[in-house]
């Protein structure tokens, strides 16, 4: 399965950034909201992956510096949405794997890779 958030991600879900508690939970909730919805625009598997291998990739057209382990972490919300939407059946270091990816392009993305791991 391979999904296409079409931007970078929430820049509120940073963990560099100082956010009202409440704040937080609501851009985290949103994340959590939006990959679910991708995933349903996309077809929902007939069975959660038990294990998986998750490769994310990040484009952005802009030349800024970014570190990819504040990437990662913002994307906390967008895995969560991953198991709530059924794609895998836990997010726990023994079930997934990670590749990450940085990359130029022409316009801002986060493809999100997912496959079984035997």
């Amino acid at each position: 399965m391979i999904l296409h958030l079409g931007h970078l991600p929430d820049r509120d879900l940073n963990p560099n950034k100082r956010l009202h508690h409440m704040a937080l939970y609501q851009a985290k909730l949103l994340a959590k909201e939006e990959m679910y919805l991708c995933v349903l625009k996309q077809g929902r598997p007939r069975a959660a992956l038990p294990k998986a291998h998750i490769t994310i990739t990040w484009v952005a057209k802009d030349k800024r510096h970014r570190d990819i382990d504040n990437l990662f972490a913002s994307m906390k919300a967008y895995i969560d949405g991953l198991v709530f939407a059924g794609v895998i059946a836990d997010d726990s270091a023994d079930r997934v794997g990670y590749t990450l990816r940085y990359e130029r392009g022409n316009k801002d993305d986060t493809i999100i890779e997912v496959e079984r791991e035997s």
